[in-house]
């Protein structure tokens, strides 16, 4: 059968010379509508947007954010010594008014200008705002500065308790303005979105909500940045953190660095690719069908509505690999034959002929092995899965049709390549090593192997973005210090629904509340802490202590329900509409917000068992829910974990069946996947030397490592395979591989992995690790398909596997 599709490879060769215009034609007919779709691709850095629609976890925080707003705020923090001054105050009215005015898609805004002042004069209740009316002198600043360091609510929320930082909190709306009139940014902020949950009630459907958007997150965040830089100085430092401002920095950084590597290692296979060559069309048209497979995939994502996010980035890094593979082995094969016999209808055929085959069934294999990650828990690792896949297959119909129509196409002269010559010796001396030595190769890859795996127990597992930045970045640095100072820049949510309506009107949950608040803020582990919670007991408890004179002692929580009614009545209409950020307009759910430190997702999880546990304990009858963006992070980082794991192993199966039906032995196809499998566990040492967290990145650079090592493996074991039963001697079957597959191999490996270890010099440790370990696994992968491979197929053959 492989011989019948041989010869049937070889004559599409021929035919393809015969009419090169029509499968020019055919390409560029097919290609048209994908690559017509590219700039409508979209890129989304959310957290969010890590989950399929349909998730359970996605949903219930679609719910919470359609009832209570977008949890995800934007905090611009101040260092000073000079907070309580008149000039400080001056320039933080300035500021805050500023970005009121001139930042689009407010929500809100808070500061020491505009932060409630819950207080009692006679027997009014006042919530004005802290610095109205404005201080005119430093009298009325030092007043201002002793309630506001007494205040309850303020620490750690909008000043530090040693008040050297005073904090800007800025809420975005929840959802959208895309498809809306272009209105001003001060008109955008006057509207009610405030209110916005009373015209998207949380029963809404949440397939009809659109939230607001990565590209208007983008927008709103360069006019803070500009801001931010206009007032920024000595006395008046500005750091600006929470996960919208990380999120937004971490997609400018990583598209910077992705594409500035692509055009570099572009680059670099330009120039060795001309240097093997020696022709300008060797270097022109392999380009040409990685950039066309690039588009067409682009092209189909945009298409079908799928946005780039981070995973996927590693799209175009698996495409540029597999299609250089592909086609350098075609150049190699057609060059060597029509150099020799200057030919160029049978260096086609013979092309086709001899690796046709072979190049499809690598593509076909790739496809698979990260066409499982289809199924994955988390939805840009199955948009991988789906894309990078198809993406294969479009460079595998490019490189068998079009780059032969453009060969066929072009006038070339046959002629002498001295690089290709010292190639060619190069490779007949070190086909000798695993025939020599093949019994020490395989007790050192042995070792090797097993003191990775033993050594692969100490690599820890990781999801922090935040440690993707340079230790020196501004939002690194921005996120430390105000996590240090304030306790804390991001939230986790919970919500509790009683289920009927006033329920939170009842003295006893307010009690429980308030308990599980003074509990929840005690929490310290050797990760984290939690450094504030905010809930509906905040303000009963401000409420009620103005109403009795100021009193300190009153700071608590009433016992009869009728006066709570009472007191929360006159606070909404004392005008402030804070209760709407902590309870629902039936008083049926309470939100908690708890404040503390960035931090890892994996190290995040035992907080967050605790939430949960001591809020089911404290409302055991009532419906509690956790939420926010840590749930989130932590719940993608598991998700992909597993998947991966489910994805490697049925890729391994599908691998192994394919290598099985490849090489038409069951003992073989198995023994194959010994040099595919040994890059990758080599990768891992790599990962305990450097050393290197196992991450989301990390985790999905085994896709590209399968697709390289098992397309070598399969042109060296199909060709060794052929050879052998030519002669009949395994040395001979070697050198003919090495001579023919192999350096194609070389070829690749020295293109590839100078490629992927300039991603070394990216400005994201993340990429950097990327570049390290791809560029390792792809120089790993050649030498077991160069050393460990023909070792074991000595020894095979030997066995008499081989018949």
């Amino acid at each position: 059968m492989h011989k019948k599709l041989e010869t049937m490879m070889g004559k599409f060769g021929g035919y393809i010379y015969d009419n090169p215009f029509k499968v020019l034609l055919v390409v560029l007919a097919l290609l048209a509508a994908p690559i017509a779709h590219v700039p409508q691709i979209k890129m989304d850095t959310s957290t969010e947007g890590f989950m399929h629609d349909e998730d359970p976890v996605l949903l219930t925080y679609n719910d919470f954010r359609a009832q209570f707003g977008r949890d995800e705020r934007i905090v611009l923090a101040i260092k000073s010594d000079k907070i309580f001054t008149l000039d400080f105050l001056k320039k933080l009215k300035n500021i805050h008014e500023d970005i009121e005015n001139n930042v689009p898609f407010l929500d809100d805004v808070t500061s020491l200008y505009n932060v409630r002042n819950t207080r009692g004069e006679g027997d009014k209740l006042i919530t004005d705002d802290l610095l109205e009316p404005f201080p005119t002198t430093q009298e009325d600043v030092a007043r201002i500065k002793k309630q506001a360091m007494a205040s309850h609510f303020y620490k750690d929320l909008l000043l530090s308790q040693d008040g050297k930082m005073t904090t800007i909190v800025i809420e975005t709306d929840a959802y959208s303005h895309e498809g809306e009139k272009e209105v001003s940014a001060e008109d955008a902020f006057e509207d009610d979105f405030g209110d916005e949950t009373s015209n998207v009630s949380a029963s809404t459907s949440t397939d009809d909500i659109k939230f607001l958007t990565d590209a208007e997150n983008h927008k709103l965040l360069d006019a803070i940045h500009a801001i931010v830089k206009k007032y920024n100085g000595n006395d008046f430092q500005i750091y600006v953190a929470g996960s919208p401002a990380v999120n937004n920095s971490l997609k400018a950084q990583m598209q910077a660095d992705m594409q500035k590597f692509m055009r570099v290692t572009f680059l670099i296979i330009i120039v060795f690719l001309f240097i093997m060559f020696r022709r300008v069309t060797a270097v022109f048209y392999p380009l040409l069908v990685i950039i066309l497979s690039l588009l067409a995939t682009v092209g189909t994502m945009a298409w079908a509505g799928t946005a780039f996010k981070l995973p996927t980035q590693i799209v175009p890094s698996l495409l540029l690999a597999v299609s250089i593979g592909a086609t350098v082995h075609i150049l190699s094969i057609f060059f060597d034959r029509f150099n020799k016999t200057a030919d160029k209808r049978d260096a086609l055929s013979y092309t086709l002929g001899h690796s046709g085959l072979a190049i499809a069934m690598t593509s076909v294999t790739t496809a698979i092995g990260v066409g499982s990650f289809y199924g994955s828990e988390v939805a840009p690792i199955a948009d991988l899965g789906t894309y990078a896949s198809l993406g294969v297959m479009i460079s595998l119909f490019l490189t068998l049709t079009l780059l032969p129509a453009l060969l066929a196409m072009t006038k070339i002269k046959p002629k002498s390549n001295k690089a290709a010559g010292k190639l060619d010796a190069l490779m007949r001396r070190l086909a000798i090593i695993p025939v020599k030595y093949y019994k020490a190769i395989i007790a050192g890859s042995a070792i090797l192997v097993f003191l990775a795996l033993f050594a692969s127990a100490k690599i820890e597992l990781s999801h922090n973005p935040l440690h993707w930045f340079q230790p020196g970045d501004y939002d690194r640095v921005s996120t430390e210090v105000i996590d240090e100072a304030m306790n804390g820049s991001v939230t986790l949510e919970v919500v509790v629904d009683t289920k009927k309506e006033n329920g939170w009107n009842d003295p006893e949950h307010l009690n429980k509340l308030n308990t599980l608040s003074d509990k929840l803020e005690t929490y310290t582990d050797k990760y984290t802490q939690i450094g504030k919670v905010v809930s509906l007991a905040t303000i009963v408890k401000e409420t009620n202590r103005a109403l009795h004179e100021n009193k300190e002692k009153f700071y608590s929580i009433p016992q009869d329900a009728n006066l709570v009614s009472q007191e929360l009545l006159l606070f909404e209409n004392s005008g402030s509409d804070d209760l709407e950020d902590v309870v629902d307009s039936q008083f049926s759910k309470a939100r908690i917000t708890i404040k503390l430190p960035w931090t890892d997702a994996v190290k995040a999880h035992d907080v967050l068992s605790y939430v949960k546990a001591e809020s089911k304990r404290a409302f055991p009858n009532d419906e509690v829910t956790t939420t926010g963006m840590i749930p989130l992070l932590i719940h993608t980082f598991a998700g992909a974990v597993h998947s991966s794991v489910i994805s490697y192993i049925i890729a391994f199966v599908l691998i192994s069946l394919m290598m099985i039906f490849i090489l038409g032995s069951v003992r073989i196809g198995l023994l194959s996947m010994i040099p595919n499998l040994t890059p990758i566990i080599l990768g891992l040492l790599i990962m305990v030397v450097k050393p290197i967290p196992l991450d989301m990145f990390t985790l999905l650079i085994g896709s590209i490592a399968i697709g390289l090592a098992v397309d070598d493996t399969i042109h060296f074991m199909h060709n060794f395979k052929r050879y052998y039963l030519e002669t009949n001697d395994a040395s001979k079957a070697i050198e003919h591989t090495f001579y023919t597959t192999g350096k194609a191999m070389v070829i690749t490996t020295i293109v590839l992995s100078l490629g992927f270890y300039a991603y070394m010099m990216a400005n994201m440790i993340s990429v950097q690790n990327f570049g390290l370990l791809t560029g390792s696994v792809i120089i790993f992968a050649l030498l077991a398909d160069l050393l460990l491979a023909p070792a074991l197929m000595m020894v095979v053959t030997k066995w008499g596997w081989i018949k």
